[in-house]
């Protein structure tokens, strides 16, 4: 906080800041009220009771209430510039969704605060900046999104569904099918805290859960549908051979049927490599996952 608040004082008036506090058990109510006793414009809203992580991004959501809204979650750090490059990407054209790049926060890269490059890429394809994108479009501080776009969908609230650990895309979803243009950070912007995947199930969660919900918002989209679940597919069989840490109880086969038992690529290709689970089958699936990997860094 003490290195955003510098940055977003710098566009006073344009951003309006929301802190919800779901009841939580440590100090943030005396650091918040800290905050604003010091001068700075924040808004700090505490639940009564611990709302759950879904409905808690949900609330955030309603909160927003200007044109774009970020849901930022208190294990990301934010570099030097980054705000500047969020605030004059959207005013050059009116996006749907703004992707910022992230990398696992670490104590070095903090510390060094070196420069960092703020070009941006523009797509007015959805299908081109998915893509691009991949999975990490669920990561939900890093993106931004038009909420004026999104509750133009009569629909949105009623099909946000609770319990699935990605409730964001809700209206992230929505966006990338209707929206029209679409920007990407070329460098890393933000850094998250690695490993915090504690409370939810990996292969559920990016597997079943994601299916369930393109399957809602994204009706008649044949194509997004099979990129989304496609970049998805290959996210988590890099954990089927890898270190699955807090997800070695689950059981990522019948996940894999479910989420992605309608796409060629897995009946014909992922799913043998899963079953016969040799060295060669193992060695072929590290392969391709790392080389789609570099290819998104690179993107």
């Amino acid at each position: 906080m003490d290195d955003l608040l510098p940055a977003l004082s710098h566009h006073h008036g344009l951003i309006s800041i929301f802190i919800i506090d779901n009841a939580s058990t440590d100090q943030t109510p005396m650091l918040c009220d800290s905050y604003i006793q010091a001068g700075h414009a924040l808004n700090y809203i505490r639940n009564e009771s611990n709302i759950g992580a879904d409905a808690n991004a949900v609330r955030a959501f309603e909160h927003v209430n200007g044109i774009y809204g970020w849901i930022l979650g208190d294990d990301e750090y934010v570099y030097d510039q980054t705000v500047d490059t969020i605030i004059d990407t959207l005013k050059s054209q009116q996006l749907a969704l703004l992707y910022l790049k992230s990398e696992p926060c670490t104590k070095d890269a903090i510390a060094q605060k070196k420069p960092r490059s703020q070009a941006v890429s523009y797509y007015t394809s959805n299908m081109e900046f998915s893509h691009k994108i991949g999975i990490y479009f669920t990561f939900i501080s890093g993106i931004i999104f038009n909420k004026q776009q999104a509750m133009a969908d009569d629909m949105l609230c009623s099909n946000i569904r609770y319990g699935t650990f990605i409730p964001q895309l809700a209206w992230v979803l929505p966006l990338l099918k209707q929206g029209k243009n679409f920007a990407s950070s070329q460098a890393c912007l933000i850094a998250a805290e690695p490993n915090n995947t504690t409370g939810y199930k990996l292969f559920e969660v990016f597997g079943i859960n994601l299916k369930l919900l393109v399957d809602t918002f994204l009706p008649g989209q044949p194509r997004l549908k099979k990129a989304i679940l496609s970049s998805s597919m290959w996210f988590l069989a890099s954990f089927f051979y890898g270190n699955r840490g807090n997800f070695k109880h689950e059981n990522p086969k019948t996940a894999f049927d479910q989420a992605f038992g309608e796409l060629l690529t897995y009946r014909w290709l992922v799913r043998p490599l899963l079953i016969y689970q040799n060295f060669l089958s193992k060695l072929c699936v590290k392969i391709i996952c790392r080389f789609r990997k570099n290819v998104l860094q690179q993107a």
